[in-house]
């Protein structure tokens, strides 16, 4: 497989990553808020628009890195604040892990999406390197 052929379907399966994680959960969310949060070893909140804005947002960054894959000459700036929305992410997660505010299935989900961004970045740095220079 070529590089780019690798980064179209690395941006594909973060664009799936992203939006088939999110609506099954923000439809559990809004269905059925207790026992989607159990399954994270959570309470479900007593507001939860946070977490209907923050699915919207991953649903958002999910059609982004779908159009990125179409092609990955162009929309690195949807790259770059995928790569920062990834680490945040990581970031809460672990810290919600560490405070025994979640479990082991809401760490490993952050897990995927630092390995995400890692991704991301390397697919930043080989893009510079092989772009052309304006003349």
């Amino acid at each position: 497989m070529d590089k780019a052929t690798y980064y179209k379907a690395l941006f594909l399966f973060g664009g799936i990553w992203n939006i088939g994680g999110a609506i099954p959960a923000w439809l559990g969310a809004i269905l059925v808020p207790d026992l989607a949060f159990a399954h994270a070893g959570m309470s479900a909140p007593a507001v939860l628009f946070p977490y209907h804005a923050m699915y919207s947002f991953i649903v958002t960054f999910g059609i982004g890195y779908i159009i990125v894959s179409r092609d990955i000459t162009k929309n690195h700036g949807i790259v770059v604040l995928g790569i920062m929305g990834k680490t945040l992410f990581f970031i809460a997660c672990a810290a919600a892990f560490v405070r025994n505010e979640a479990n082991l299935m809401v760490l490993l989900t952050g897990i995927v999406d630092i390995l995400f961004a890692c991704l991301f970045l390397e697919f930043l740095i080989s893009a510079k390197r092989v772009a052309p220079h304006p003349q």
